[in-house]
């Protein structure tokens, strides 16, 4: 018999599932919770680490039936996967780990190195860690499974340098919504502009390649990362750096702005064709 798994999260994101065993913070009154076996409180940032232990308390408060306590930013290792259990139906993984050490990522400390699961769930959108690592035959299996899906994306971040003609051969006759590449570093630069050019010379149009930058520390040299990444095919999106601490990061105003001028494709696109000035745009917000 399946155990009936009330999720509770701490705030609402498009990746949080929506079925009725899903809630976001405290309990409602006792009459109100469905039938349950267990509650799972799902914590995916460090920053919320302290709200989700008080939501344990409310929670118990509010059952008979187990609470427990976990997610990435407890350090809980990801094995195998459950399609909509704690990420909305439609997200798919086919692989955990990564082989990188990069060190503003927590994947490799908590998954380890890369592995390929065995069963791939179907869905159209691929949120592996670094897809571009699995093995040929792995990747064969899952273009097979995308063939009967459309409005496929590659969110989880694909390794530019990596890109070679197997893949782009295999997503060439899927319905691809998005591929998404990242270019955290300036070192990272010419292999992603390289990344890109692939997928551009394959037929692949500005509007369905973005890529990953996070910023936070140089506003100008990263302001000449994302325009070279714009002018090589693809629409840069900015991160804001956040590291692994309980308390979520302070910025100024003028890091805010910059960081929604590069997050925003109408913004984006203004920007980098009319050749404004970022600074002007800071200074309008």
């Amino acid at each position: 018999m399946t155990k009936r798994i009330l999720r509770v999260f701490p705030k609402r994101t498009v990746c949080t599932p929506d079925d009725e065993l899903v809630f976001i913070g405290r309990p409602p009154f006792r009459g109100m919770i469905p039938a349950h076996d267990e509650v799972h409180i799902s914590c995916t940032f460090t920053w919320d680490k302290t709200y989700c232990q008080e939501l344990k308390d409310y929670w118990q408060d509010g059952t008979d039936k187990s609470v427990l306590l976990g997610g990435p930013a407890f350090d809980c290792p990801a094995g195998d996967f459950t399609p909509g259990l704690y990420i909305k139906h439609g997200f798919t993984f086919t692989s955990r780990g990564c082989n990188n050490n990069c060190p503003w990522c927590c994947v490799p400390r908590i998954e380890g190195k890369l592995k390929e699961l065995a069963t791939i769930h179907p869905g159209n959108i691929i949120q592996d860690n670094n897809f571009l690592q699995c093995s040929r035959s792995h990747k064969d299996k899952v273009f097979e499974m995308l063939r009967g899906q459309k409005g496929i994306a590659f969110k989880g971040g694909l390794q530019a340098s990596l890109i070679d003609s197997h893949f782009i051969d295999g997503i060439s006759s899927l319905r691809i919504a998005e591929l998404w590449v990242a270019c955290d570093t300036p070192s990272a630069l010419a292999r992603t502009v390289d990344g890109i050019a692939k997928l551009a010379k394959a037929g692949f149009p500005r509007r369905k390649i973005y890529c990953y930058v996070i910023v936070g520390k140089d506003m100008n040299e990263e302001e000449d990362r994302m325009s070279e990444i714009y002018n090589a095919g693809a629409i840069p999106r900015a991160q804001l750096l956040r590291d692994f601490s309980e308390t979520k990061p302070e910025y100024s105003r003028e890091w805010r702005a910059f960081e929604k001028m590069w997050q925003r494709p109408a913004a984006t696109i203004a920007h980098m064709e009319k050749g404004t000035s970022y600074k002007d745009f800071i200074k309008g917000k």
